[in-house]
């Protein structure tokens, strides 16, 4: 298939690695009942048969785009560049883990093009093992339909656990005015604040992700050797990432008083960001401990 003009949905597939999953991810995205849409992946300089495997598609389906990575550039900026690569009105994250119900396009497209207050739209998740096979419906995905923007920040900070709604339909002059994913654990989840201050997520009842729960694809099952990889790639020296939970909170901080809402809006976000960084002052001082202990650690051993 080939699109004849500027594509309504953009869907940008970062990918590295991921051979094993990625054919059954792109079958998946190609056999949508909405046809209107171009595929941009971005490969992160793989080193496995991904690349012949994007080539292969790309060859019989023009709406895919497909673009390597000169070298691993870390896994939020290559998703972040697909974002900023993509031309449509409407944007979707995918997985090359992650498997899609052929509906999802068109049921999430009707929404935003009904609800403009509407800037994200997802399905129910059914979590998925690495054969495929089904784990159980995921019980904890949250919509953020309250009219106040800090009722929404507070809502989403307070109750999005795993983050399946960043696989939804976004509006992308909405998810542009935003700083994108962060580059560190978690930073994911300040986005989706981020965005909840800007508009409304519309959950819908039907499961359209199938999201696979396996350790190679879910950070959150990484050791901190692999995290730093994953994050911060490359890097001469190994440093281990540190003050995660300070990077957290703060940028929940800036993100409440800087995101363009009303000033009372913002001020009452910034309340509910306080009270997150209070409710996690114990990790934040473990940190704060451990970061002294390294210091006088290395100042002890070459004293000696």
């Amino acid at each position: 298939m080939a699109l004849t003009s500027s594509p309504l949905v953009t869907v940008g597939m970062p990918v590295f690695n991921g051979a094993r999953h990625l054919s059954t991810a792109l079958d998946s995205l190609l056999a949508q009942t909405f046809t209107g849409f171009e595929l941009v992946i971005s490969d992160n300089a793989s080193t496995d048969a991904s690349a012949d495997i994007i080539r292969s598609y790309a060859r019989r389906d023009a709406r895919i785009r497909y673009i390597r990575q000169r070298f691993n550039i870390g896994a939020p900026a290559n998703w972040n560049f697909v974002a900023r690569a993509a031309r449509g009105k409407y944007f979707k994250w995918a997985s090359g883990n992650d498997v899609v119900a052929p509906t999802m396009l068109a049921r999430c497209v009707e929404v935003l093009d009904r609800e403009p207050r509407v800037v994200l739209c997802y399905g129910r998740t059914e979590l998925i093992d690495d054969d495929g096979r089904s784990i159980g419906v995921y019980p904890g995905d949250v919509d953020a339909r309250q009219s106040r923007p800090s009722e929404r920040f507070a809502h989403v900070c307070n109750a999005l656990a795993m983050n399946n709604a960043q696989c939804g339909l976004l509006r992308l002059d909405v998810l542009r005015r935003t700083r994108f994913d962060r580059p560190y654990p978690a930073g994911d989840m300040v986005l989706m604040a981020e965005l909840a201050l800007l508009g409304e997520f519309a959950l819908l009842p039907k499961v359209l992700l199938y999201r696979r729960s396996a350790r190679q694809s879910s950070s959150s099952q990484l050791s901190a050797e692999e995290l730093r990889e994953f994050f911060d790639p490359g890097r001469p020296v190994p440093a281990p990432l540190s003050f995660l939970a300070w990077r957290k909170h703060l940028d929940y901080l800036w993100t409440s008083v800087s995101t363009p809402v009303a000033l009372t809006e913002r001020l009452r976000s910034l309340g509910v960001a306080l009270r997150q960084m209070l409710w996690a002052r114990p990790h934040l001082l473990a940190e704060l401990r451990a970061a002294c202990g390294r210091r006088f650690g290395r100042q002890g051993d070459q004293e000696e």
